[in-house]
């Protein structure tokens, strides 16, 4: 039984999103059992002053997320049935879910499961273990797009080089006035400048920075790129590199410092920063020995590349003998792959 199991796993998979719609066909079944308002001849769900919602066209909705929650589990079933469980993984998982988590519970309180169940279900994981289901389906994904990455990186990187990718290290200092430094912030930016000139970036950020994210690790910032120049967006890991500092660092070469940057930070102080570059090769980023620096490569790549996701889930769903249990469950997969393949490739960066 199990090796019958295992032979024909996308089957199962398929019969498990097959039942779980079957809420979603009683309902479509019985839709226009109920009579109401019509106009040109179709039925109305709801309507206002100027405009009104027909239910074919309501349904017609339903059926796109049907088809989107459809590929879902596709999607989930590829990743896991193509990267194999391990200790590594599973640590990343937890790490990832504790993450999920906090922020949920930060947004919503005590009570952030229900919130957190509803998300998750959207993406097909529903169950205790959904969370944990999920970050490691994440995780193995993520190892898989920066597999895909690198054996395709000359078909990609075009989009990705037009961003200037680098990656940078900082110094921060405090001042009350950038227009009016005092005696003593400037002894402390001219011990900067002095020790940058007669040491290294890094040994000055570690004796002086007052950044403390940074300063123990010689300023090393990592990743950015023009993207972040007019960012205002701020990920789970940090609150972000300053505008300011992203634009002058967008200006420099590898090995270039940047003059002082005034910044005045949203809580209304000024900090005076200065950026240097540490690299600015593609291939050597996507090879660092900096896991985040990597991953946030693969992210651009991502998003500069809108259809990589999916062609990378794609060519190693090639790879594996899938079948289905109807012709219109494969058909609805195939179409949504195609529509989203169209739709996204309309829309990468030029």
């Amino acid at each position: 039984m199990i090796e019958l199991l295992k032979s024909n796993w996308f089957v199962v998979v398929i019969a498990i999103v097959i039942l779980s719609f079957v809420t979603y066909f009683i309902f479509d079944m019985n839709r226009y059992n109920v009579s109401g308002k019509k106009a040109d001849g179709q039925e109305l769900l709801a309507s206002a002053a100027n405009d009104n919602i027909s239910a074919d066209e309501f349904y017609e909705e339903e059926a796109q997320f049907d088809s989107s929650l459809l590929y879902q589990m596709y999607k989930k079933a590829v990743i896991n049935e193509t990267v194999s469980d391990s200790k590594e993984l599973e640590e990343k998982a937890k790490e990832l879910e504790s993450t999920i988590r906090s922020n949920f519970e930060s947004q919503y309180g005590e009570n952030y499961e229900v919130n957190l169940s509803q998300e998750l279900a959207n993406y097909g994981f529903e169950g205790e273990d959904a969370c944990f289901d999920f970050c490691m389906t994440s995780v193995k994904e993520k190892q898989m797009n920066t597999e895909f990455v690198i054996k395709n990186f000359d078909t990609y990187k075009e989009a990705v080089e037009q961003r200037n990718p680098r990656t940078v290290s900082i110094i921060s200092i405090s001042v009350t006035d950038s227009e009016n430094i005092s005696d003593e912030e400037q002894k402390k930016m001219d011990n900067v400048d002095k020790e940058i000139k007669e040491e290294s970036f890094g040994k000055a950020a570690t004796e002086f920075s007052e950044d403390t994210s940074t300063a123990n690790n010689k300023g090393f910032y990592g990743y950015t790129d023009s993207t972040d120049v007019t960012s205002t967006t701020y990920s789970y890991y940090g609150t972000g590199l300053p505008n300011e500092v992203a634009s002058q660092a967008q200006d420099l070469k590898k090995g270039e410092t940047s003059d002082w940057i005034s910044v005045t930070t949203s809580s209304g102080s000024t900090m005076m920063y200065k950026v240097y570059v540490n690299e600015t090769s593609l291939k050597k980023l996507l090879n660092s020995d900096n896991e985040d620096v990597r991953d946030s490569l693969v992210s651009a790549f991502l998003s500069a590349n809108s259809t990589l996701e999916m062609e990378s889930i794609e060519s190693y769903a090639s790879k594996l003998d899938i079948t289905y249990k109807d012709e219109n469950t494969k058909k609805k997969i195939e179409n949504y792959i195609s529509s989203q393949l169209k739709t996204e490739g309309d829309g990468e960066d030029e």
